[in-house]
């Protein structure tokens, strides 16, 4: 396939409300687009969704772009490249940047298919996906109640909550008293935790919590180790699954039960397979997690939450939930659940209207 032409586009979005972890606020998201278009016309779509400081991995949207722009780009248009799984490998320096490219040329290869990516990546037959929320942190503990409550009322079933020391105890007791029995409960503390917090999670066997996700530090498999011998609640890794080998790492020394897949974190949809199938031969349990995508984003992390391996409710909330307007057309949620699309490739596209929009910024990388 001969690439003819290339560009990144930008689009400021505005979220319905912030959202707070122990990492900080998130008040505003920019959806960084790569487009591909190859010589016969087709034309693919990727998400770079690095973040605009350096908290989740270090890989900064800066950073990532510009890696795009002078590293990928530059190698996807030479006569070296083969095809997307050249740019998504367990080495990926920059696993965002190369997640977005190769998406962008599996979103072509599907299309010239005439088959959705879910054929690629999970199970075509998968209609839909259960779906869930997350709650973040509010200065008010009645606040978090509030919101969790209101996720529930909107038709989710899963609510995620943000916890970290001094906000974990009474948010998750009031969380869990507040909503039906039937939705589950999950905690998310970004790494905010370490070692001498070990007894005192032990809270969370209390309150019929699903998981704990990422409670240390992304390199401090020993602690979650620990914990996963002490307590009943299921230990789940996010930050701390980059690449296979962390997988198997993480898997072979007892320091999870669950792992969080992100095809933006791992460095493309392959990675992401091969973690998933690590953990279908492991028993460990798995989900997609999400990073306020937009719909182009959403699409693909939805196609890839159709692998049989996902035995637990994703990240992957309606538009509504984070966005005032999404880039795509919105995924609205029914019965709790968001519609895989079905079209060929990521199976959907950029509305006109936000393409033409003043405030998107289109750059033409490359052009024949």
């Amino acid at each position: 396939m001969r690439i003819d032409r290339v560009r990144i586009i930008t689009v400021p979005l505005q979220l319905v409300s912030p959202l707070r972890t122990s990492q900080g606020d998130h008040s505003t998201r920019t959806a960084t687009l790569v487009e591909i278009t190859a010589d016969d016309g087709t034309v693919g779509w990727g998400e770079n969704v690095a973040p605009e400081g350096g908290f989740y991995t270090g890989e900064t949207a800066d950073l990532s772009r510009a890696f795009m722009r002078d590293v990928l780009i530059p190698g996807l248009v030479n006569d070296s490249f083969e095809d997307d799984e050249d740019l998504d490998d367990e080495e990926a320096s920059m696993p965002m940047a190369d997640h977005a490219v190769s998406s962008a040329l599996a979103d072509i290869e599907m299309r010239q298919r005439g088959l959705p990516l879910a054929a690629a990546v999970g199970r075509p037959d998968v209609r839909t996906v259960r779906v869930g929320a997350v709650v973040g942190m509010h200065d008010v503990l009645d606040d978090v109640v509030a919101e969790a409550m209101q996720r529930v009322a909107d038709g989710y079933t899963r609510i995620k909550v943000k916890i970290a020391p001094g906000r974990d105890v009474d948010v998750v007791a009031a969380v869990r008293s507040a909503i039906p029995a039937s939705v589950d409960l999950h905690v998310d503390a970004n790494g905010a935790y370490d070692a001498s917090d070990i007894r005192h999670l032990a809270f969370l066997d209390a309150h019929n919590v699903g998981l704990v996700e990422q409670p240390f530090a992304h390199n401090d498999l020993a602690s979650h180790t620990r914990l996963s011998k002490s307590i009943v609640t299921p230990v789940c890794l996010d930050e701390s699954v980059e690449t296979v080998l962390d997988a198997m790492d993480a898997i072979a020394t007892a320091a999870c039960s669950v792992i969080n897949v992100k095809p933006s974190r791992v460095g493309g949809f392959h990675q992401a397979v091969a973690i998933l199938r690590l953990c279908a031969e492991n028993g460990i349990d798995a989900w997609i997690g999400g990073m306020l995508e937009s719909g182009i984003g959403r699409a693909g992390c939805l196609a890839l939450a159709t692998h049989p391996a996902c035995t637990m409710t994703p990240d992957l909330s309606a538009s509504s939930r984070y966005f005032v307007r999404d880039v795509t057309e919105p995924f609205v949620l029914v019965d709790g659940c968001l519609t895989v699309p079905t079209g060929p490739g990521l199976g959907v596209e950029p509305l006109p209207e936000v393409l033409e929009d003043p405030a998107t910024a289109i750059e033409t990388v490359f052009e024949r």
